[in-house]
């Protein structure tokens, strides 16, 4: 389940414009954050209400206040603001419950939760996040010396005190085990949407947009996990006849329907272990392993023969068919650029020779 809900969160950034490493931190941050602090927030204004704790309820209300203020900061995007939000609402919403009602409710435990949020996470500058830290520790001195010396303006019986203690215990236990989780969390899922963009943006470097076929920068990587075997290996350009004529005739959006509806014939009519890519334009280049010349030769006159029986049905123009010349030349791994040319010259030949064939 956490792995399911983990995927779908770095599908989700991937498609996000947060691009900065610190940004995305913040925006994961600040969004559990917030999903911790309203519902608490919520809880003890209902709470409060039916206590009959006027200036409670006021002061969750003036809380949660703040809160739609950083919800509406993080679809801005504005991520610091939201963690300095946070961080001052949750200090003057303990110092006032402190000054108001004492510092026997563990109510202190929200500074803890503050001064461990400032430390772990990158919310504003280092500055920033020190003063506030700094402020924190002389509040808890103003409180601590007020009350060594004064009783509290209000004063709750001994069983609410007991309650609302264990609920401050609760917020700060699972508060600061939630902050250590966020953090850890964040490390993975910045790290995982990092390599997920490392690998589109590889995946943009070496494909083609139009066909999705591995591009002509691809091939030279290709080929250097080839090893020698048993079998021979062939490399075949193919070229679509007359490809110029139809995009002057039809256009080039005809013209792109074509070649998309090529690369997928090339792919469902040879092997799954051949290697097709589109080298450029109208051509197509195709490593076949484990045949010899003349089997590669039979393979795509067969293909050839084939596609031209086929009619393609395009958005554009309607019904069309094509043709295709192609040339084959056996496939030397330490000589690759030799093989090409070897195979782009017997292509050139059957282009001369009238097109529509196979040459090797």
């Amino acid at each position: 389940m956490l792995n399911k809900l983990r995927t779908k969160l770095i599908a989700k950034l991937l498609n996000q414009s947060v691009q900065q490493d610190d940004k995305l931190s913040l925006y994961l941050i600040s969004y559990a954050s917030l999903l911790f602090c309203i519902p608490i927030r919520i809880f003890f204004l209902i709470f409060y209400l039916v206590q009959g704790i006027t200036f409670l309820v006021v002061l969750n209300c003036e809380s949660l206040l703040a809160y739609t203020v950083a919800l509406l900061l993080l679809k801005r995007k504005k991520y610091k603001f939201i963690g300095l939000i946070i961080a001052i609402e949750a200090t003057i919403y303990a110092s006032v419950w402190a000054y108001m009602c004492g510092i026997s409710s563990y109510i202190a435990g929200h500074f803890l939760l503050i001064i461990v949020m400032l430390i772990l996470f990158p919310y504003g500058t280092a500055k920033t996040r020190k003063a506030i830290i700094l402020l924190i520790f002389v509040v808890i001195t103003v409180l601590g010396l007020r009350y060594a010396y004064t009783t509290p303006s209000v004063v709750f019986s001994e069983r609410l005190n007991h309650f609302i203690t264990m609920i401050n215990i609760y917020i700060m236990f699972f508060g600061i085990i939630l902050e250590i989780s966020i953090n850890t969390f964040v490390h993975l899922i910045v790290s995982r949407v990092k390599e997920g963009r490392l690998t589109e943006l590889t995946s943009q470097i070496y494909t083609d947009p139009l066909t999705s076929l591995y591009n002509r920068r691809y091939t030279q990587i290709y080929f250097n996990t080839l090893k020698p075997r048993n079998g021979y290996i062939c490399v075949a350009i193919l070229d679509i006849d007359n490809f110029k004529l139809i995009n002057d005739t039809y256009g080039h959006p005809c013209g792109d329907e074509i070649l998309v509806f090529l690369s997928n014939f090339l792919q469902n009519s040879l092997r799954k272990t051949d290697r097709i890519f589109r080298w450029g334009g109208e051509e197509f280049l195709i490593i076949m392993e484990n045949v010899t010349l003349n089997e590669a030769q039979i393979v795509i006159d067969k293909l050839r023969s084939k596609l031209g029986e086929t009619e393609i049905t395009t958005k554009q123009k309607g019904t069309l068919s094509i043709t295709i010349t192609a040339g084959i030349a056996p496939f030397d791994l330490t000589n690759s650029d030799a093989s090409i040319e070897a195979a782009d010259k017997n292509l050139y030949i059957g282009k001369r020779n009238g097109k529509n064939q196979v040459v090797i």
